[in-house]
């Protein structure tokens, strides 16, 4: 029986590798760490000063309400709209904090499983059936919709070996710009899911 059972096992972790490569990768390893408490892990793959510079980039846009760039200082501690512009290093050093703490408690997934607002796409089950769309060899983007309902987008970019987040936003081409500035604009990019069971649908 054990013979039997062995070669089911071999295909299926061959299978599994198969399906989850290029960003969907980085993707379930995030995931794999909110699940484990393993805020170490997570954060090995996320560029934290990318995403803090792209969090503000997204923030100080002339059509966003003041409202949500006050919410944002606020809830990262760095004070109102005044205070946040050019605020890179703080704002990495409250985003690091955030995660390490969220995701050793597992509070933050939690606090995305319920949020009725685009701006918090961590949790892994999300992660893990993100639509992504390749910009090319070395960026990506990712349609990430929690189980309230919510959709938002996570920009990618491949580092060495490892793929990492380096920049969350509510629109589709606030994320190509993080994830590819120069190509963001006139490239449509492949778009896949990664996984055997699901459909692919354009965008």
């Amino acid at each position: 029986m054990k013979k039997m059972l062995l070669p089911v096992v071999l295909l299926s972790s061959l299978a599994a590798a198969c399906f989850s490569s290029g960003p969907q990768k980085g993707l379930d390893a995030l995931a794999d760490a909110m699940e484990k408490h393993d805020s170490a892990a997570f954060l090995a793959h996320v560029d934290m000063k990318a995403l803090a510079a792209n969090t503000i980039k997204g923030m100080t846009r002339e059509d966003r309400a003041l409202s949500t760039l006050d919410a944002l200082g606020r809830k990262l501690g760095l004070g109102g709209m005044e205070d946040l512009l050019g605020n890179v290093m703080d704002a990495e050093r409250s985003l690091r904090a955030d995660f390490t703490r969220g995701v050793s408690s597992g509070e933050l997934m939690v606090r995305c499983r319920k949020a009725d607002t685009p701006d918090c796409p961590w949790t892994p089950e999300a992660l893990k059936n993100a639509r992504v769309k390749e910009l090319g060899p070395d960026a990506a983007i990712a349609q990430v919709t929690t189980q309230a309902s919510m959709t938002s987008w996570l920009a990618l970019c491949k580092q060495g070996e490892d793929w990492r987040v380096v920049g969350q936003a509510v629109m589709e081409e606030d994320a190509r710009e993080y994830a590819a500035p120069k190509e963001s604009s006139g490239q449509q990019g492949k778009e896949h899911t990664e996984k055997p069971d699901n459909d692919v649908t354009k965008l």
